[in-house]
Formats: C-alpha cells, structure tokens, sequence
C-alpha cells in the first residue's frame, strides 16, 4: 500500500508542475462559473411554488388566493388536499396552503380565522412562503376589521347630527386602530408542521446552478493531464519497468487511481472555497453531507479517467474523448441548465448517469438543507457507478502498447 501512495504522490507532483494543468483546474472553472452565474442570475424562477387547496370557495378565500397570485414571493398552484399535501412530501411545492371550510364567514364575521401551512421543518424555502403567506392574510383580516368597524359605526350614526356624529366617528376609529393593528400582529393563520423529507426550493439559478455545475464539469475535464501521464508512461516503458520493481500491479493500479482521487478532491475543495466565499453559494449547510457528494465525485471520476487512460492509445485521443466526455455529461447531468426546465424523457436519461445525482446532491445541501441520509441515495448510485467503472479499467489496463 505504501508504494501504491507513492506513485500516487508522484502523479500529483507532475499535475502540480504543469502549468497549463493550473488554468483548467482553477481558472477556467472559475470564468465560467462566472459567466454562467450572471448568465442565470435573473431567473424569474425565483418564486417558490405553494400549493393551495380552498375548501371555502367564499370571498375571502377567494380574495386570498388572488392575492397570493399576485405576489412575487410563492407561484400559486391549486390542487385538491391529498395533493397539496403529497406535493410538499414528494418535493414538488414549498409549502401547502390549506383554507378550510368557514374561513371566508369568520373573517366577514370578525372573529379569529385560521389558516392551515403545511410545511417541512427547517426548510427556508417552506418559512419564506409561510411568512408571506401569514403577512398577506393579516393584511386581510385586518382590513375586514376595520372595514367592519367603520361599517357599524357609520350605521350607529346615521340619525346623529353632524357635530356628535364626527365625534363619535372619530371616537369609533381611534378604536379601530388597535384592533387592525393586532390583526397584523398577530395574524390568524395556524401553522402545522410535518416531517417529509425535504421541502423544494426553487429551481436553480444563478451561482446554485452555475458552481456546482462547472464543478462536475472541470473536474472531468482535469483528468486530462492524469490520463496523458499514463498514456506517455505505458509507451515508454515505464509501467514496465515498474513491474520489475516491488511494485504489484494492483499497487499499479491502485496508485494511479489514489493520484486521480486525491487531485479532484483536491480542486473541490479549491472550487467549493471560491463558490463559498465569493459567490455566496451555502456549501457548508450541511458539511457531512457536502464531504458525501465530494467523495462520490472524486470515486466517479478517477475510475472514470483510469477507464479512458487505459482503453486509448494516444494523448490526442484522450483529450478529444475526455472534452467530448465531461461536455456530454455535464449538458445531460444539469451542470449548464437546470434539468427541471426539460422534457421527462431528458431528465429521466440525465439521471441514468452518477453525475446528475451528484449535482441534485449538491444543490439540495445548498438550497434545501439536505442531510446525510438525504443524500445516501446519490452516493449509493455513484459507488455502483465507480465500482462498474473500475472493474472495466482494470481488465483494460496494460502495461504497454
């Protein structure tokens, strides 16, 4: 094994002192995480869905509902309640809007009405939309109230000579005002939680997108410079005459991928700093989760760069398939564009490959909070990916030419 990180250790140094290695590790992926950040950061997509299921049907729910949709915080959807609800558990809405039989008489009646948000704990998205959704039926009830009251006072009035009837109605608002201003304190809208998974955010954009999609990109895209090296080494004779050494050749083996893993690990700890700090992309959300993906993507991608270095002949070969490999991934992953703006049949071959699983990983630790268990599943796939690709490249391996 200590020989295995030794050409490990080797394989580094030389990535390390190619220049040309440094631009397409670091610099390119962070031009177009630029670019592709500010390409996307004016996405309208920035409403969060909500749900809405109105069994009321009467003004005020009525009157809610429009207001909801007028609103540039949630995009309302209405569904049944049994659909609201699923829609929160299979991630697909923020939060459920649930406006139970009776709102619309309470609120014309002046007593407390209630509103029920269901939700998923934790979830910023899902306490964004409850905040505006308690803000704007406040603003509701509180103008009933004193609508109503200024209503009654007018009637108490009406027989009232001019002089005692503006001061009375003067008196009446005075007392209005402390009713409408408790109304929007405290707003009549009951909050339930539930626990189901995670709740949706909205669809990618900006630096969420462009970060961890350049991340996936380049990171295939820097196995270049690992393949040339064992491309140039078995021609020459090297990994021959490391044979006659007391070199194994699943320390070989070993090594070459250990060199691969580590240097991607490497530049992702490089690129998540960067998207940290200076694109405001929330990585450390959840840092176990986020060490789960990183690993997944540096198993996949060094058995990945092993496969290519050992099926092709020639340096000019493996650069063409690696571009043409990490470009294709990446379109059909989601790193360019969210996969949520296409067609089903795209977003269901997207999720054949390890790499979109990963990309849903790292943007769920970023806009929706995921877990370790949340991600357990990207992981799994990724493994089962890494563990196919290795055993391909191991039977492809040869010593020479």
């Amino acid at each position: 094994m200590k020989l295995a990180w030794i050409l490990a250790r080797k394989d580094l140094l030389q990535t390390v002192r190619d220049r040309l290695s440094f631009v397409f590790i670091l610099v390119m992926p962070l031009l177009f995480t630029l670019f592709f950040g500010l390409l996307f950061g004016s996405s309208s997509s920035d409403q969060l869905p909500v749900a809405v299921n109105n069994a009321d049907g009467g003004a005020a729910a009525r009157q809610l509902v429009a207001a909801l949709r007028r609103s540039d915080v949630v995009k309302v959807t209405v569904e049944g309640q049994t659909s609201a609800e699923k829609a929160v558990v299979d991630d697909n809405a923020a939060a459920a809007l649930l406006i139970p039989r009776g709102y619309s008489a309470s609120v014309a009646a002046g007593k407390k009405a209630s509103l029920t948000v269901v939700s998923t704990q934790g979830s910023s998205g899902a306490a964004t939309a409850a905040s505006e959704i308690r803000s704007l039926a406040g603003e509701q009830v509180a103008v009933e109230l004193a609508a109503r009251a200024a209503a009654e006072a007018v009637w108490a009035t009406r027989r009232m000579p001019q002089g005692v009837r503006s001061g009375v109605l003067a008196k009446s608002a005075a007392q209005a005002r402390p009713v409408a201003a408790a109304a929007l304190t405290h707003p009549a809208v009951t909050i339930q939680t539930i626990q189901a998974g995670t709740a949706a955010g909205q669809v990618p954009s900006g630096f969420v997108l462009s970060s961890p999609g350049m991340l996936v990109n380049f990171i295939m895209f820097s196995l270049t410079t690992a393949g040339v090296a064992l491309i140039v080494e078995r021609r020459n004779g090297t990994l021959q005459r490391l044979m006659t050494t007391r070199v194994r050749r699943w320390e070989l083996i070993f090594g070459k991928v250990a060199g691969m893993f580590v240097l991607t690990f490497v530049q992702q700890i490089l690129l998540l700093g960067v998207g940290q700090l200076f694109f405001g992309v929330d990585y450390l959300r959840d840092p176990e989760a986020l060490l789960v993906m990183m690993v997944s993507l540096s198993l996949v991608a060094s058995t990945l760069g092993l496969l290519i270095a050992s099926v092709l002949k020639s340096e000019q070969a493996l650069i063409a398939t690696t571009v043409l490999v990490s470009m294709g991934v990446s379109a059909l992953s989601g790193a360019w564009f969210p996969l949520e703006i296409t067609g089903s049949a795209y977003q269901f071959v997207g999720h054949l490959l390890p790499t979109s699983w990963i990309l849903d990983g790292l943007r769920g630790v970023v806009v929706r909070g995921f877990d370790v268990a949340d991600v357990l599943p990207a992981f799994g796939f990724s493994v089962a990916w890494a563990a196919g690709l290795f055993v391909l490249a191991v039977w492809r391996f040869r010593l020479s030419d």
